[in-house]
């Protein structure tokens, strides 16, 4: 492309490596903070992926990536001013794409240093500089590039936050699996030199300004729902009926905008792959988009495509007016429940709610509760349907993260497209049958949690445990559910995971020689609890026998290292008992005994994530 100039504006496309490197850029005060979320990290890692996958073959070298597709990911808006630039649109995937390299810069163990750095930071002297100049962000970003790692901090401001959420997103949903240490070089090279950015360039703050207005606040394109419904509407052969539907459908839209603005892309996307879409395209370079991928793209076009052929033609059946009154409002209204349900607790659906802090992607799990209900289920059999669906995906989230494997969209799609046809429109016990075969080859966590330790990137995983062990145990003893408050705590200090032993390897020499040994120990799930923000503090330096005593103030996982809690708490003891549950209490903390908590979470695990549906 072409540079296009005038006296105002400077426009042209380049490669990420342009972009980025060796450049340093401002944000300006009018977009401040850096706002994406976990679902915008999935589209960015799944949309590149499969963006590099449809180029690269088995046995393919670096060098051929010179020959690969490009990915087009929109355009910047920058400043020119005072020899630097500042950016006026487009921060966000700026910062999403500069944590992105940082995350490929740990996952190739350092070796593509020389490709990735400059475009993540600039040295002067011995400085580092990042590529975004916000002295908020600093610190965050030299953590995240030096070791992998940001435990975030009061003072931290919002874009910090959730830059360092982000990054642990990305570790998350990266599929590393799919990738060899080769073609991970590849992929480097491949984000460096074919994604591409249309970089626009304003000379002066007053026309960036008008950019920025222009490009966000002047006219509102088409969305893909806005399309598929003139189409939808084309078809109905009464006026009367069409004003109506539209009247509605704009309300519709609405009502899904309240909880997220691509609530409603998700909805039709889910709709659509749950109950119509048959084809998947295949894992090999040079595959086509098929039913599941063009849903996810422009499902506008593939209902256009496709709404006289095989399952969408059947449900029409030639009635479209029909097909809106019923599947439409139906599917539609038991969206709008699940996406309720994943923001308050619902006793009817309490998995949905656990599985929007540690689940897989949207865009997988909506078409699996949507795909066993059918549109002459009642109210409660639908959600028996859902429940059964989404404690089976908790499970499976679970119990793989305890054995370190991964579930990322890109890892998991065919899986998880073969289990929404599987479980297309089942009766209850039907879907249970399915699910049962499907749950017998998932992972234990009688072997697996022994082994399974706290790092660097998974501690929103391992709190998510800490947090589902310890209220599911204050549940079965009569006390109100207390999740929410372990994860997140409104209004109040969050809760951290404490090391029961403090970080002190010269005071248990007498039983490990070596650090790294204390270290795995110390980090093993069986060293840690759930203690608030602040206490967790108080008590970080004292030797274990002095610590044990605060815990008795504390949470029921905590306190059950304590021998008050063992005298005079029927509840609790009845509880253990019924279980056969090896709850003992301490005087101090030795090696073994770490072993042993590790055996009482499998014991916990094993109750909680059981394979009954």
């Amino acid at each position: 492309m072409e540079e296009n100039k005038n006296s105002n504006i400077l426009a042209r496309d380049y490669p990420l490596a342009e972009i980025l490197g060796n450049k340093k850029y401002t944000v300006d005060y009018f977009q401040r903070e850096y706002k994406w979320e976990r679902i915008n990290i999935e589209q960015m890692i799944s949309d590149l992926v499969n963006a590099f996958m449809e180029s690269y073959q088995v046995g393919h070298k670096t060098k051929d990536v010179e020959n690969y597709g490009t990915y087009y990911m929109g355009s910047i808006v920058l400043s020119e001013k005072g020899g630097g630039a500042s950016i006026i649109d487009g921060q966000q995937r700026i910062t999403s794409l500069t944590l992105l390299l940082i995350y490929l810069y740990h996952a190739t163990n350092k070796t593509m240093s020389e490709q990735l750095s400059n475009m993540i930071y600039s040295d002067s002297y011995g400085e580092k500089s990042f590529n975004i100049q916000v002295e908020e962000r600093e610190s965050c970003l030299k953590a995240l590039y030096e070791t992998g790692e940001y435990t975030v901090k009061d003072t931290d401001d919002e874009s910090t936050r959730n830059m360092a959420e982000r990054y642990q997103d990305i570790c998350e949903c990266f599929p590393r699996d799919l990738f060899t240490d080769e073609s991970l070089k590849s992929f480097v090279y491949w984000v460096k030199g074919k994604l591409i950015l249309v970089k626009i360039t304003a000379l002066s703050e007053e026309n960036a300004y008008t950019i920025f207005e222009t490009m966000n606040d002047r006219g509102v394109p088409l969305t893909s729902s806005d399309m598929l419904k003139g189409f939808i509407l084309s078809k109905f052969s009464h006026d009367d009926t069409r004003k109506k539907v539209n009247a509605q459908w704009k309300k519709d839209m609405l009502a899904l905008d309240v909880f997220e603005t691509s609530a409603e892309s998700q909805f039709f996307q889910a709709w659509f792959r749950a109950k119509y879409a048959i084809t998947i395209r295949e894992g090999k370079a040079n595959s086509v988009n098929m039913d599941f991928e063009n849903i996810g793209v422009r499902f506008h076009n593939w209902f256009k495509e496709n709404n006289e052929k095989i399952l969408l033609a059947e449900a029409i059946n030639g009635n479209i007016e029909d097909f809106i009154d019923k599947h439409y409002r139906f599917y539609l209204n038991q969206f709008i429940k699940i996406k309720k349900a994943e923001q308050l607790y619902n006793h009817d659906l309490p998995h949905i709610y656990y599985l929007y802090f540690w689940g897989i992607a949207p865009s997988l799990s909506y078409p699996l509760f949507m795909a066993p209900l059918k549109i002459d289920d009642t109210e409660e059999v639908c959600n028996q349907k859902i429940e059964i669906v989404a404690k089976h995906i908790d499970n499976f989230v679970v119990r793989r993260s305890v054995n370190y494997r991964l579930f990322s969209s890109n890892s998991i799609r065919y899986t998880m497209c073969n289990l929404i046809k599987s479980i297309r429109n089942k009766s209850v016990e039907e879907l249970k049958v399915v699910l049962a075969k499907n749950t017998e080859q998932i992972d234990d966590f009688t072997i697996a949690m022994p082994k399974f330790r706290l790092h660097g990137q998974n501690g929103r995983f391992v709190k998510y445990l800490l947090a589902r062990m310890t209220s599911f145990v204050e549940e079965q003893c009569g006390m109100s559910s207390n999740f929410v408050v372990y994860m997140t705590n409104p209004d109040c200090k969050p809760f951290e995971i404490e090391h029961i032993w403090s970080d002190h390897f010269e005071w248990h020499t007498d039983e490990i020689e070596q650090t790294d040994k204390f270290n795995e120990t110390r980090n093993s799930i069986g060293d840690l609890i759930l203690l608030p923000n602040g206490v967790n503090q108080s008590l970080n330096d004292l030797d274990t026998s002095k610590k044990l005593p605060h815990y008795i103030k504390e949470n029921i996982l905590a306190k059950s290292l304590c021998k008050q809690t063992y005298e005079k708490n029927p509840a609790f003891t009845q509880f253990v008992t019924l279980n056969k549950l090896s709850f003992t209490w301490y005087d101090d903390i030795k090696k073994n005994d770490i072993a042993d908590r590790c055996k009482l979470y499998a014991e916990l695990a094993n109750l909680i994530w059981n394979k009954e549906l």
